[in-house]
């Protein structure tokens, strides 16, 4: 069990880091005019990668948590031969803790945003996790 607390400790501190760097990255240039745009227009994909940055990093958000999720998943999750139980923590318990702390740390300044940007981790979180695990018990067992 001391494993599995291992790796959602990864897992956290890793979606974290990646999550708070790639949104200060989007949030460097960000005009938020520009956000409306995204739900009244009908943009190409070209476009939309091109003209909001906050796809594109988040993105790359999504593809760090990928990565982290496979190391994990091979490192730790299949060499301990966790149930499905186990690797659903892993994958739920940093991304309800990470989202509540994004809330709970930034909640006073622009509270909408950060609801938003609470859910877009979580979201982005539990997708790409799962996914690594999935990707890598199919190949890997």
């Amino acid at each position: 069990m001391g494993m599995l607390v291992i790796a959602v400790a990864i897992g956290l501190v890793g979606g974290m880091i990646s999550f708070l760097v790639a949104e200060e990255m989007s949030l460097k240039d960000a005009d938020f005019s520009d956000i409306k745009d995204a739900f009244t227009k009908e943009l190409s994909l070209d476009d939309s990668l091109s003209k909001y940055g906050t796809i594109k990093y988040m993105a790359m958000y999504v593809a760090l948590v990928f990565i982290i999720g496979v190391i994990v998943s091979t490192q730790i999750l299949i060499p301990q031969g966790f149930s499905l139980g186990l690797l659903m923590a892993y994958v739920f318990l940093p991304s309800v803790i990470g989202s509540l702390v994004i809330l709970l740390v930034k909640w006073r300044f622009q509270p909408l945003l950060k609801l938003i940007s609470s859910f877009m981790y979580g979201a982005g979180y539990m997708t790409s996790s799962a996914f690594a695990i999935a990707v890598t018990h199919l190949f890997l067992t």
